[in-house]
């Protein structure tokens, strides 16, 4: 069990975690509703930074379950604890792999298909939800066929047992890493570019979003990997509330990042919160 140390740090960090929990979903309700709200942000990347948005929110809302242990030795089952938190990790993956998606998209829109537009544009979602989907099966199979009975504190990494964790945090980091290397390689392409101007704003914001997402996750990967190496499991929470902090602070960010780099969704967030219109030119 934990030592009353490891308690304080817990109670005195997951408050923080829960602020920054629900600034982001605020945020990115924001993001989601005005996309679906504003004509303009119809592109495929519109979409899907829209998808993303619904996947974090569903993420976000899996920290408030843990709300109990600021008052309380907050140990449950780990079956109760899977099952709680199996939508927001449904969540967690599904965000972390449409941050890929976009940059997917982003680049071959740019670089394949920058003077044609898709025709069919139900074919590029069909693959892109396709790849989501997959990829969070195999979360969902990690926490299922590695699942063992006990008690414990049911934080996000809780619902992965044995070799699972470290199965899922490669994962995570691998779908991080690779979209690192597409954000780059497509900067890369587009700086030989003259048409590297009329995208570089879009392309900027959603490349700075990804900058931060990619950190925050980098910096939770090495807290819940050196938790395993100096601290017993049942003293890992601690670890592990922080390592969720880095990766929220990065998902609460990306709507700042949008508002102030892309004059296309300041101009849409603008209008769907009823402001007073600018003549901010992106």
């Amino acid at each position: 069990a934990m030592d009353a140390f490891s308690w304080r740090v817990a109670r005195f960090v997951y408050p923080v975690l829960a602020t920054v929990a629900a600034t982001g979903i605020c945020l990115n309700t924001i993001l989601l509703l005005t996309t679906i709200t504003t004509r303009s942000l119809r592109s495929s990347t519109n979409i899907l930074i829209g998808c993303c948005s619904m996947f974090d929110i569903i993420h976000q809302t899996g920290y408030f379950i843990q709300f109990p242990i600021l008052f309380s030795d907050y140990y449950i089952e780990s079956f109760a604890c899977s099952c709680m938190m199996f939508l927001p990790h449904m969540g967690l993956s599904a965000g972390a792999f449409c941050t890929f998606s976009i940059g997917f998209d982003r680049a071959v829109s740019l670089i394949l298909l920058y003077r044609s537009p898709v025709d069919n544009v139900e074919y590029v979602f069909q693959f892109h939800f396709l790849s989501i989907s997959l990829f969070c099966s195999w979360t969902g199979y990690l926490m299922i066929a590695y699942w063992t009975e006990k008690n414990l504190i049911c934080s996000m990494p809780s619902p992965f047992h044995g070799e699972a964790l470290e199965w899922w945090s490669v994962s995570i980091n691998c779908v991080n890493i690779a979209s690192a290397m597409l954000y780059f390689s497509t900067w890369r392409v587009l700086k030989r570019r003259k048409e590297f101007a009329t995208s570089e704003k879009v392309f900027i914001s959603i490349a700075v979003v990804m900058v931060f997402e990619v950190t925050g996750w980098f910096v939770s990967y090495t807290l819940v990997n050196l938790s395993r190496f100096i601290a017993e499991p049942a003293r890992r929470p601690p670890f592990h509330y922080c390592a969720c902090l880095a990766v929220n602070v990065g998902i609460a960010s990306k709507v700042i990042v949008y508002y102030s780099i892309s004059g296309e969704y300041r101009r849409a967030i603008r209008s769907f919160l009823g402001w007073a219109k600018t003549n901010t030119v992106s």
